[in-house]
């Protein structure tokens, strides 16, 4: 199934992510990645491969986690434009707002990867119960996947 080519390249840019990079990461020769602009359409895959892959950001905004879809209800800092280290903002976002919907979109911007080893990094900070949530989360969406 083919994806819009604006969709791509907006979730390229809200992670942080240039097309080489993409290309490295997923395999895929560059010029093919750098094609689909011409075609307009992108193959659904690469879409799923950029949503796994982490983002390069070491910090990030509210802003940049609404625009990928969390409601700013949940998120514990709503200055849209506040840099927050990204271990610091997953963790936060995680002990205010725990869900299997919160999980995908910190999953999409941020990796799975990521999310783990920023739970680990503060595991003194957050009980093993809201750990092995996410981790139970993130292990039965992958092999649903």
């Amino acid at each position: 199934m083919k994806r819009d080519h604006k969709e791509f390249e907006t979730l390229l840019k809200t992670k942080g992510i240039s097309k080489k990079a993409f290309s490295t990461y997923s395999g895929i020769p560059y010029y093919t990645v750098a094609g689909w602009k011409k075609s307009g359409q992108v193959p659904g895959y690469a879409v799923i491969l950029l949503r796994d892959m982490p983002t390069s950001k070491t910090h990030v905004t509210a802003g940049e986690l609404i625009e990928a879809g969390l409601p700013k209800a949940i998120l514990w800092n709503n200055d849209p434009d506040k840099k927050i280290p990204v271990n610091i903002f997953i963790v936060a976002t995680l002990q205010r707002a725990y869900n299997d919907f919160v999980v995908e979109k910190l999953a999409e911007f941020f990796g799975s990867e990521r999310i783990l080893a920023a739970l680990l990094k503060h595991k003194d900070r957050v009980s093993d119960t809201l750990i092995e949530q996410v981790t139970a989360y993130l292990q039965d969406h992958k092999a649903a996947a």
